[in-house]
């Protein structure tokens, strides 16, 4: 079969021409199974599924599994599932600034008002009250860490 397409505003209305190799039209049926489809329509439930097989729209009427169960997809009970809390966290530390975490964060993408490119955070294991510091470049860590220092001391 030739077809002409000329374009109607934003679409291609398919014109059929007769072919001078032949007047017939031949069509291959293949057979999908429930799975394709499945994954091809983006991952529908089964009952989604159920209904368009019975209605005809996949072009087969036929169920290739039980009407109950018909997809078994591991993306789908996968994100399903439900993880698992964290373990409660038991302090390592018996009491305040023992440990204090800390991470630089830059450079940042845009530029403050004030010209920080970078931030810093403590984080005090046992309390895990937070202090945050912006920087202008990456060598004011240490300075900030001595200010802290002195700070948590008094």
């Amino acid at each position: 079969m030739t077809a002409k397409a000329p374009k109607v505003g934003r679409l291609f209305p398919l014109l059929p021409t007769p072919s001078p190799v032949s007047n017939y039209v031949a069509c291959n049926v293949v057979q999908c199974d429930n799975q394709v489809w499945h994954r091809r329509l983006g991952h529908p439930n089964s009952h989604v599924l159920l209904v368009l097989f019975k209605s005809g729209l996949l072009g087969n009427k036929n169920l290739t599994s039980s009407n109950n169960d018909i997809v078994d997809c591991a993306s789908c009970k996968l994100g399903k599932s439900k993880t698992l809390p964290f373990p409660l966290h038991k302090t390592r530390t018996t009491k305040p600034f023992e440990i204090m975490n800390t991470d630089v964060w830059g450079i940042a993408p845009v530029i403050s008002h004030e010209h920080y490119r970078y931030f810093v955070t403590f984080i005090d294991d046992f309390t895990h009250f937070t202090w945050v510091y912006f920087l202008r470049s990456k060598s004011e860590v240490f300075s900030v860490f001595k200010a802290l220092l002195a700070l948590v001391e008094t």
